[in-house]
């Protein structure tokens, strides 16, 4: 289904202050950050420039993006033909966990998952379903954040194991015996993906 001219711009301006947004908490140098906020400033123009005189409400502009809300994340729990789960020790915490991250705007839940998939382990997958939806704030967890994970089954069906930046170690786990620094929330949605198909998970 088409959408108007003034919608699409719309999307694309959101989409493009997503990237600068997330571009302004990575970036390192004085030369990045320059350019990250002056996309900002062009995604807040472009989106200016599609809301009609008499705004209301019911029609949001870019800066109101800004509404706090839980973060969402988006995960694979992926297993080869053996069983065994793609596990990644993540670089910040130096825990074990299933590969995943948040969620980028313009993108699905389920091409969110798979790009930070084989972004953080080199393998490439195929979903096969959603195991369930996981709320953070429900597993003791030390975030300061709250936030919504989307968790998705998949299969393994090609590529290697690579370590990025974002990851020390992948490698392919037993789900009935995970690493022992894993959090109760990943320990949770490895269980969960590994148990056959059922009702989606939520809490």
């Amino acid at each position: 289904m088409q959408i108007p001219p003034s919608e699409q711009l719309r999307f694309w301006a959101h989409e493009l202050g997503g990237m600068a947004k997330t571009g302004l908490l990575y970036a390192e140098g004085s030369y990045d950050k320059d350019r990250y906020l002056r996309m900002l400033a062009i995604a807040e123009a472009m989106a200016a420039l599609t809301i009609d005189a008499d705004f209301t409400p019911e029609r949001p502009y870019l800066p109101d993006i800004g509404i706090p809300t839980p973060k969402t994340g988006c995960s694979v729990a992926a297993f080869d033909d053996a069983g065994h789960a793609v596990l990644i020790q993540r670089s910040d915490n130096r825990r074990w966990a299933i590969p995943g991250g948040y969620a980028e705007i313009g993108s699905s839940p389920s091409e969110n998952a798979l790009r930070e998939f084989g972004e953080e382990t080199g393998f490439e997958a195929e979903i096969e379903r959603l195991v369930g939806v996981y709320d953070n704030k429900r597993f003791a967890t030390t975030s300061p954040y709250q936030f919504y994970i989307c968790l998705f089954r998949a299969r393994v069906t090609g590529g290697a194991a690579t370590p990025s930046s974002e990851t020390l170690e992948v490698r392919l786990v037993d789900p009935g015996d995970p690493p022992a620094d894993m959090s109760v929330l990943q320990r949770t949605m490895l269980r969960d993906a590994a148990e056959p198909a059922g009702r989606a998970v939520f809490q």
